[in-house]
């Protein structure tokens, strides 16, 4: 990246934080994200990932999923899913493992930080078990070069990404969720930015078919929760 122009990275070792695991209280939700038992220590950070122009999200993989420590930092900010704020902010999701498991972590990494309102331009996974084969390592540094010059374009460009089908229709589960909650923390933020008749939370560009797709979606999703019938997995 500094190749491409001066760049000021800023690292968060989650391993250093030493904040207990997230108990779930939902208390950011529903109260506010101060009211975190642990916003001495989150609240910086979030602090300082809004202020940055891009975040990159790298984990190990472990156990073919994404490591507790990662898993336990997302949790903390549920919030941003409720309320997200990072939009037009860029981001790009990394992951290593010594065998496989690299889809389903990037899949995680991908989809908190598109929830927290990033566009996320591209991604990289790479096998620590074969780092040390020459050949291998010139692909890693041809990703890792790639991988650079689309952050840092993107982040210049400034523009919205289009809109995915999986965005449009989270977008629409999250409208239909908060709409239920009147008097809210939530429906507060969402009425305040116009989001709860929007098509989506930007005037980010979407095909016609996802937009109608997402739409018909949200109507089944609204029935069903009407009649009541959404069934257990299984």
């Amino acid at each position: 990246m500094n190749a491409l122009q001066p760049t000021e990275i800023e690292y968060v070792f989650l391993g250093k934080l030493l904040v207990p695991y997230c108990d779930g209280c939902l208390s950011c939700v529903r109260v506010g994200e101060e009211s975190c038992p642990e916003y001495a220590t989150i609240g910086p950070i979030a602090a300082r990932m809004d202020a940055a122009d891009g975040l990159i999200l790298g984990a190990p993989v472990h156990t073919f999923a994404v490591t507790g420590l990662m898993k336990n930092f997302v949790e903390y900010f549920m919030y941003k899913r409720n309320r997200p704020s990072f939009f037009g902010k860029k981001a790009i999701v990394t992951c290593t493992a010594s065998g496989g498991g690299h889809k389903g972590v990037l899949d995680f990494l991908e989809g908190t930080a598109a929830a927290w309102g990033c566009d996320v331009v591209t991604r990289l996974g790479i096998s620590s078990a074969q780092i040390q084969k020459p050949r291998y390592l010139a692909l890693v540094d041809e990703g890792t070069r790639d991988v650079a010059e689309k952050f840092v374009t993107a982040i210049r460009g400034g523009r919205h990404q289009q809109v995915s089908l999986t965005q449009l229709v989270n977008f629409r589960a999250m409208q239909n969720m908060t709409r239920s909650q009147p008097g809210s923390k939530n429906f507060a933020y969402w009425e305040a930015r116009n989001w709860l008749e929007a098509g989506y939370y930007t005037e980010a560009p979407a095909s016609l078919w996802s937009r109608l797709f997402a739409g018909y979606i949200a109507r089944r999703m609204r029935g069903a929760i009407r009649k009541g019938n959404i069934r257990p997995f299984r």
